[in-house]
């Protein structure tokens, strides 16, 4: 009897147990990672070489003194926009202005003395006088332009449209030969000289454009073209001195600003990737290419240079591929993700 009901409590057991155990369990749902992704494809790339240089005017000159002489007249201040032509200095001309009146006279006594000759006939004078007076007059002629010459170089004039710097000289100044007044750039235009090595000779052009930039205007990038290439390779650095030109209606620039410059020279075919795509891990860049099983795998990449919104690669993708532009720090090589195109959506993370 006990035995009987042993094994009826076992069996009723054994059912309960039946019961109660859940069903097998299916395959567990794999978690995908939302993610933005960029189909990499070759772009055209400007080719840039880079530099630096150093502005100078487009004309630059000091204003000096070419005679002695005491200031009179002022007629510009610090940094006074000029033309060509204007009066900036006029010195003392009483001294030169009475040798102009002495060499006019002369040359008056001179030309009275030949016609006289002239009048009086051949059999009176003879032509060797003759020809001693118009060589007299020849002399006083010569002599006055010379005297006019000095008067006029007691008025100081700009030799060309420009700024001028700080004034040198003050009313009642006694200035002598090479005196400097002040210095006059002209600045409309400035000149961009910087060295590229030999091996870029065969790429330059005259007319290529340049594009510079400059601390002092860090958002701001100006536009210029290569005027001249030098007609010498420096033998010890191996370089060639390239001249551009830069507008600068603006007048942002001046001159002695230091200037990084990258000059283009063409356009090439290459991967270009939007900078976000970039993984940098000490000095390594990788990205995360997705394959056709949508599993995301890290790919270190060679990055050349950086363009204006991404990054040119040399090496680690192909046209085509995918990678993740949003959404690596939710990723581990091997994870598996899904394509979404809302940022919020990626910020969220892994979902089931």
């Amino acid at each position: 009897m006990i035995k009987r009901i042993s094994l009826v409590a076992l069996l009723s057991l054994g059912i309960a147990a039946c019961e109660k155990t859940p069903e097998a369990a299916g395959p567990a749902p794999v978690r995908t990672i939302p993610v933005t992704l960029w189909t990499a494809q070759l772009s055209p790339v400007e080719e840039r070489i880079e530099s630096v240089a150093t502005l100078t005017a487009n004309e630059s000159v000091a204003v000096t003194a070419r005679v002695s002489g005491k200031v009179t007249e002022v007629h510009f201040d610090d940094g006074d926009q000029v033309k060509a032509g204007d009066l900036l200095v006029q010195l003392d001309p009483a001294e030169s202005a009475a040798a102009v009146q002495e060499v006019e006279a002369a040359l008056e006594e001179a030309s009275l003395e030949l016609h006289r000759l002239g009048s009086l006939g051949a059999e009176i004078s003879t032509r060797a006088a003759i020809d001693i007076a118009k060589a007299n007059v020849a002399a006083q002629q010569a002599r006055l332009a010379q005297a006019n010459a000095v008067l006029a170089d007691h008025r100081l004039l700009a030799p060309f449209a420009g700024v001028l710097g700080f004034r040198q000289v003050s009313v009642g100044a006694l200035v002598t030969p090479g005196t400097v007044v002040a210095q006059l750039d002209d600045v409309s235009r400035l000149k961009l000289d910087f060295t590229l090595p030999e091996v870029y000779l065969s790429q330059l052009r005259q007319g290529d454009r340049v594009e510079a930039r400059s601390p002092a205007w860090p958002q701001a990038i100006f536009a210029g073209t290569v005027r001249n290439i030098s007609s010498r390779v420096d033998p010890v650095t191996r370089a060639v001195t390239v001249r551009a030109v830069l507008d600068n209606a603006e007048r942002k620039l001046r001159p002695g600003m230091l200037m990084t410059v990258e000059l283009l020279v063409g356009e090439e075919q290459a991967l270009v990737l939007p900078e976000q795509a970039l993984v940098q891990k000490g000095d390594e860049s990788y990205v995360y290419r997705v394959d056709d099983k949508s599993q995301a795998f890290r790919v270190p990449v060679q990055v050349l240079r950086r363009v204006e919104g991404g990054v040119v690669i040399g090496s680690g993708l192909a046209a085509g591929d995918q990678v993740v532009v949003r959404g690596q720090l939710n990723l581990r090589p091997g994870a598996t993700v899904r394509e979404v195109n809302d940022a919020a959506q990626v910020a969220e993370g892994a979902t089931p």
